[in-house]
């Protein structure tokens, strides 16, 4: 689709559209109208919900029909259970009746009745399709039905296989019965229904409970017998677990069944029959084992025809339930049934209609809004972010972010003068606006950013000539009191140094420039701790001096560090020293910076993290507190990680992971002085000359520190006139106050061996040992051991002791010029470059 490039010409096809079309295009429409088309669309889902309800009811009618069905057969085998129990109760009579021809008699009528019961109950089953456990108990059903004639033949013709076998094939067709009607509360009835079925198979329970006692106290009295048998333990058992089995189904039954139920189970089943059944019922389970069965002289055919009295009413209760309960479920399936007729029937007619609204509405609305959130969208998860990204980039001129904010304030395009035009309008104005300000304070933080680097740079060069006449003032000043004061000045020109490179660090630029070589680890945590205040409490701990720090990185990783271990002394005693750690640890470079300061809580720490991770957020707080910041700048820049650990009252720990691509890995750590002492000759002391070696590179210079004086090398055999002709380092200073401790080689005490030329006879001693030929040796091949062959010359005590050597106030003062000048040396670190300033 192509649009015409000018303006007017657009506005005035857009308004002739608006004429045209006023009436019938949606888009033009105010935002209440679409409002209202839109609330169509909820009854539309409502709709298509309701359709979809009507097909879930009527497949819910179909489950209703198919429960009622398994609830009539439930209904049928519960009166099959009630014929059976009263024909297992006769077999019973007959096996122990002496004669048994009544009770045969009985018997086969029962017989008859419960083949009419089997007939309905197969009659209501062929009408159901059960399924899940219901479809296995009534296999189990039918072929134990099938099996029921052969056992009626055994109590009819073997009345001695009643114990062993009739009762129990009766117990098991009836208890598999007992498990249908228990299964039809999983029938996806609802839950009053559900609940309901599960009462009425409890109620049937313990009608079951009460017929096993009753043949089991048939089974204990054995009128069969001249005299009554004593009560076997079994059926003693057998009776008491009848009865609490009897007792808990009935418990089940008042808990589930609703009030009504109870009600007619209470006026129904009650009576002088119920009464004495309940009273023969106590004695029963009150027998103890090997007690003659007495019935309170009741016999066999009293206790049966009582509790079968009780357990007819019983059934009979339960039967009113079932109808209950198939009516229950019938008139669910009905009302599912005509509510889908119902609701089908309107929701057919309102579907087409609402489809074609729908779809009208859908396609207006929808395309005009996919437009604006694309637009929008690619506004806020491209343009934006893109244009915010590059304006963070250093050295961002006008002219970028001037082309930036054009592309980002591109507006979009919606057509349609609705509600939603009008949205995407004010969008792209706000747009705009925001991209505006964005660039302006954009080129305000540039400018503000030149600023301070401009001022930054002068400062750093008004420092550097400070500096520069402060090595002079050093270096020519005679006065102790003036040069101790000269040093804290150059001191304080270094940290004002550190706080310059804050400014620029913070101001987007660096901390300093790359170095001529690399720097070595000693030599660069040396001078990181030069430049804190209290330089005298950093101590250097574990340190790998075969790492160097490369060109690019080492002025500013100083400077990180320098940060941290300043702020590590502030927030620690005085008395307590700062260790810093540098190890190699595999492609790693780990640094570590301890105090023993009061440690640092929880939300410290999290705030430290938070200030190391958000270098470039500029606050008040940045403003009071710029280290964290300029930390964060760093090493976000050289892709070193920094975190916090603290333990309070016990210090915080800061650990430095320094990657692969910032250090290189020299042939090993640098080695302490091992040129040998010469002790006092004539009152003066000589300098060795260093040992000759293999030549190897250069060692590289601290990074960017002024040129350091070459040492003049002597001979180790030469003694010199005065100090005068050396000019005195750092490093002889300390190996001659190792050397010489206060009281021992510049004086010899009285009784005291003197000194003289022993250390060289031990000399030669070891020279003799190493170059010897082993002539000898043991069976394990040790050389053999030659007494006093390796003893060193005992000193010659004729030797009288050289006298103290005198150290001249002026040589001390050269040194300590010298021992400032190596500090000062290590804290400035930047080759002096005066640029004139316009």
């Amino acid at each position: 689709m192509t649009r015409d490039s000018n303006p007017g010409e657009r506005t005035r096809l857009a308004g002739l559209s608006r004429l045209r079309g006023r009436f019938w295009r949606l888009r033009d429409r105010r935002i209440r109208v679409k409002l209202a088309v839109i609330l169509a669309l909820p009854v539309l889902a409502v709709v298509v919900l309701t359709g979809v309800g009507v097909v879930t009811t009527n497949a819910g009618a179909e489950r209703a029909d198919d429960a009622r069905r398994m609830v009539a057969v439930g209904g049928a085998g519960a009166e099959l259970v009630a014929l059976l129990q009263r024909e297992r109760a006769t077999a019973a009579l007959v096996a122990a009746s002496p004669t048994g021809s009544a009770a045969l008699a009985d018997y086969r009528r029962l017989v008859t009745a419960t083949d009419s019961g089997i007939e309905r109950f197969r009659a209501a089953l062929a009408a159901a399709e059960p399924g899940g456990a219901a479809a296995v108990l009534v296999r189990r059903i039918e072929q134990q039905l099938n099996d029921l004639p052969q056992l009626r033949l055994q109590v009819q013709g073997d009345q001695s296989a009643l114990a062993s076998v009739v009762i129990f094939r009766y117990r098991a067709v009836i208890a598999d019965l007992v498990s249908y009607r228990e299964t039809l509360s999983q029938l996806g009835v609802d839950v009053q229904t559900a609940t309901n079925l599960r009462a009425n198979a409890a109620l049937t329970q313990a009608i079951e409970s009460l017929g096993l006692m009753q043949v089991a106290v048939i089974r204990a009295i054995d009128p069969a017998r001249q005299t009554a048998p004593p009560l076997t333990p079994a059926l003693q058992q057998e009776i008491v677990g009848s009865d609490t089995g009897f007792d808990e189904a009935f418990l089940d039954f008042r808990n589930l069944a609703p009030a009504q139920w109870q009600a007619e189970l209470n006026s129904r089943v009650g009576g002088t029959a119920v009464v004495d059944a309940e009273r023969l019922q106590g004695i029963a389970t009150r027998l103890l084992p090997g007690s003659s069965v007495d019935l309170d002289g009741a016999n066999v055919g009293t206790w049966s025809a009582a509790i079968g009295t009780r357990m007819d009413l019983l059934h009979a209760v339960e039967q009113t339930f079932d109808r209950q309960l198939l009516r229950d479920v019938t008139n669910e399936r009905d009302e599912a049934r005509n509510e889908a007729l119902t609701i089908g029937g309107a929701v057919g007619l309102l579907l087409l209609v609402m489809l074609a609204i729908g779809w009208w509405v859908t396609r207006s609305l929808s395309r005009s809004l996919h437009r604006l959130r694309t637009g929008a969208e690619a506004v806020a998860t491209e343009r934006l972010p893109s244009m915010v990204e590059e304006l963070g980039a250093e050295n961002v001129d006008e002219h970028t972010i001037r082309r930036l904010e054009a592309e980002a304030a591109e507006p979009i395009e919606v057509e349609g003068a609705d509600e939603v035009g009008q949205v995407a309008s004010a969008f792209n104005s706000v747009s705009a606006a925001a991209v505006r300000i964005a660039g302006e304070q954009a080129v305000l933080r540039a400018s503000v950013s030149g600023i301070f680097v401009s001022v930054s740079r002068r400062l750093q060069r008004r420092a550097d000539v400070m500096m520069l006449s402060l090595d002079g003032l050093e270096r020519d000043e005679q006065d102790p009191e003036r040069l101790r004061k000269l040093f804290d000045l150059d001191h304080v020109a270094t940290l004002i140094r550190r706080l310059i490179a804050n400014l620029q660090v913070l101001a987007g630029g660096r901390a300093g420039r790359p170095t001529p070589t690399p720097v070595s680890l000693p030599d660069l945590l040396r001078a990181a701790g030069s430049e804190v205040d209290d330089y005298q409490r950093v101590e250097l701990a574990d340190v790998d001096g075969g790492v160097r720090i490369t060109r690019d990185a080492a002025e500013e990783l100083v400077h990180l560090l320098a940060e941290l271990i300043d702020n590590a002394a502030k927030f620690s005693p005085p008395e307590k020293p700062v260790v810093v750690e540098g190890r190699h640890v595999g492609d790693r470079l780990h640094l570590q910076i301890r105090d023993s300061g009061i440690g640092m809580r929880e939300a410290e720490l999290n705030a430290a993290r938070d200030r190391i991770a958000n270098p470039r957020r500029i606050d008040q707080r940045t403003t009071q507190q710029m280290g964290l910041p300029v930390v964060g700048a760093i090493a976000e820049r050289l892709g070193i990680t920094v975190d916090f650990r603290s333990v309070p009252e016990e210090g915080t720990r800061v650990d430095l992971t320094v990657p692969s691509t910032l250090f290189v890995l020299g042939a090993g750590a640098r080695e302490a002085p091992t040129e040998e002492i010469l002790l006092p000759v004539d009152g003066k002391r000589t300098v060795p000359a260093p040992a000759k070696k293999a030549p190897t590179a250069p060692r590289s210079k601290p990074p960017q520190w002024p040129p350091a004086q070459p040492a003049p090398t002597m001979s180790p055999v030469s003694v010199v006139d005065s100090l005068e002709s050396v000019e005195p380092v750092i490093f002889e200073e300390m190996r001659r106050s190792w050397a010489f401790p206060e009281g021992e080689g510049e004086s010899t005490a009285e009784g005291a061996a003197p000194v003289g030329t022993g250390w060289q006879e031990a000399a030669r001693a070891a020279e003799a040992v190493r170059s010897a030929t082993v002539e000898e040796k043991t069976r394990s091949g040790l050389p053999v051991r030659d007494p006093g062959k390796r003893v060193i010359p005992p000193p010659d005590l004729s030797v009288q002791p050289q006298a103290p050597m005198k150290r001249k106030p002026e040589d001390v003062r050269r040194q300590m010029s010298a021992f400032q000048s190596g500090l000062g040396a290590a804290g400035r670190r930047t080759n002096l470059v005066l640029v004139e300033e316009n």
